[in-house]
């Protein structure tokens, strides 16, 4: 454990990106494999789940330290932290056993998942207890979940591939996808040979477009770049593994085959080894529906005949990363392109799997005239992909970009705030928002935490810490007289909100000196915006256009 802990400490308090290569392929090379397994399954964005909940570890915390609950949760809200919470309040100051980090996991973490309260009060008094002050903290971000040590999971790749000799791009496949400690060893992780079996079992890393923050026509000739529209949906990857069988992966690694039984009804379909790259979209009789009808679907486990019915769905392919097991991510854009229409034109049109069409322009200025049409037609703008591109592991500048319509932005009043974590702990920068609603109340809309300057949350803190007007717990209520601009990505009706409104994604857009509250907007507009994102974007039947493409609009 003191090997992790010194890792941990390290890598925190660095802040080049080569420093922590370094460092994670000095650990990778000396440290226990045992343990070296438990760092890449963490660094790959997994957590250990179901462990302890929040309020059960503070009441623990407060019964060791002999302090009240109030001014645990208190610290906890000063500190910004809890894992760094405990730290501070239940670290001793003795000396660790030696344990490495494979034998505490096992021994003080995943027992806790099946233990009642009593038992898993007793083996965290034990932990605390028997760690060194440094090992406190490290475990206790294991613990909450909050782990974070500023490695990317392409840079964990990277310092595996200088360890182990092998492509970073194979590293991270193998990193993909659900697994444990018990089932990849860093002997099978660093191994040269491929392991055919496991790769067509796993999605391949996902690449990702960056956001076009330049002007369109300085990317060169139209011509070079495949234009196809920006789905709202649920990114993923389609998998054949042979024998009829299949697995539907989520970008954030998950399998979701369990929510989507009917996309799985196109895998007898397919050629085995097959990889789809794609968009799950909510998806009727009459053609593509809002994002929001998408939302139902969400979370629900093997959801019934009558959800399916009322709810379904269709996956939107867009690449075509392997077939017939052969991986087909090196080569050209366009020539991926080409196979993915020759294997959706085989497949029958009562499966719900389509392609995603193709817009053609004759330069960049009429397709920007075209982008303006995104909203009606129910998508966020364009993607935007060269056409010698080939499909990377991540967000490569240069290869994939996204070309997002304008955000919708509205004026609001900020009417409560609370502190917020990690350096802002102890600063007001997480605002409530309101409107206006048609008797002249403020009605809260939104919550949001980003958009501002540090200055500009500092100044906000020193506003709000003299205009407090009530207490709610850790919010704090504050006298209406702040409008920040907010921009969002669409807005939909809600019976969960006060207001009936929820938005996408908001986030403050700029500070509002020069408008009074009054002249902040109204829930009538707000609900505006959520008027236009219920509608329904109709097709007739299944067309195609001259080029073969399945025609949506």
């Amino acid at each position: 454990m003191k090997t992790f802990a010194s890792l941990f400490h390290d890598l925190d308090g660095m802040t080049k990106t080569n420093d922590r290569l370094d460092r994670l392929v000095y650990y990778f090379k000396s440290a226990d494999p045992e343990d070296s397994i438990w760092v890449c399954w963490f660094l790959a964005g997994n957590r250990i789940k179901g462990a302890i909940k929040t309020s059960e570890i503070r009441a623990f915390v407060s019964e060791k330290v002999n302090l009240p609950i109030w001014l645990v949760e208190e610290c906890h809200d000063r500190v910004g932290d809890l894992a760094e919470t405990i730290s501070l309040l239940a670290g001793s100051m003795g000396s660790a056993r030696s344990l490495g980090l494979n034998q505490t996991i096992r021994k003080f973490l995943l027992p806790l998942r099946g233990m009642d309260s009593d038992d898993r009060k007793d083996l965290l008094f034990e932990v605390w207890d028997h760690l060194a002050m440094e090992e406190m903290l490290p475990f206790h971000k294991l613990l909450t979940g909050g782990f974070r040590m500023g490695v990317s999971k392409g840079n964990l790749c990277k310092a595996l591939a200088r360890v182990g000799g092998v492509e970073p791009a194979v590293i991270a496949q193998r990193l993909a996808g659900s697994w444990t400690c018990d089932d990849l060893s860093m002997q099978d992780l660093l191994n040269p040979a491929d392991n055919h079996h496991e790769s067509i079992n796993r999605p391949y890393p996902f690449c990702l477009a960056s956001p076009l923050q330049e002007k369109a026509d300085t990317l060169g000739q139209l011509a070079d770049w495949q234009v196809e529209w920006k789905w709202d949906g649920i990114r993923a990857q389609l998998l054949t593994t042979g024998g009829g069988s299949g697995m539907l992966w989520s970008r954030g690694e998950e399998s979701i085959e369990e929510s989507f039984p009917e996309i799985l009804e196109c895998i007898p379909h397919l050629p085995s080894g097959v990889c789809l790259d794609g968009e799950i979209l909510a998806w009727g009789r009459e053609g593509l529906r809002s994002f929001s009808r998408l939302q139902k679907r969400l979370g629900r486990k093997q959801p019934g005949p009558s959800v399916q019915k009322k709810e379904p769905v269709r996956f939107q392919a867009y690449d075509l990363l392997r077939i017939d097991g052969e991986d087909l991510r090196a080569l050209p854009m366009s020539e991926r392109r080409e196979q993915l229409e020759k294997l959706i034109q085989s497949l029958p049109n009562s499966l719900p799997l389509g392609i995603s069409p193709l817009v053609h322009e004759k330069d960049w200025a009429s397709l920007e005239n075209r982008r303006k049409e995104s909203r009606e037609r129910g998508v966020e703008g364009f993607m935007l992909k060269r056409m010698d591109s080939k499909y990377e592991s991540g967000r490569v500048k240069g290869c994939w970009y996204k070309w997002k319509v304008d955000p919708y932005v509205a004026d609001m009043v900020v009417v409560s705030a609370q502190l917020g974590h990690g350096k802002r702990a102890n600063l007001y920068s997480d605002y409530s928002l309101a409107v206006w609603n048609e008797n002249g109340e403020l009605v809260t809309v939104a919550k949001a935490y980003s958009g501002l300057s540090n200055e500009e949350i500092e100044k906000v803190d020193r506003f709000v810490r003299k205009n407090i007007i009530g207490k709610f717990g850790p919010v704090r209520g504050v006298k209406p007289k702040l409008v920040l601009e907010i921009a969002f990505e669409g807005a939909q009706a809600s019976g969960r909100h006060k207001s009936g409104v929820a938005l996408r994604f908001p986030r403050i857009n700029r500070w509002r000196k020069d408008k009074k509250i009054e002249e902040a907007d109204t829930l009538e507009t707000i609900r505006g915006y959520a008027g236009m994102n219920e509608t329904t974007f109709t097709i007739e039947g299944v067309k195609t256009d001259s080029d073969g493409n399945l025609l949506l609009f």
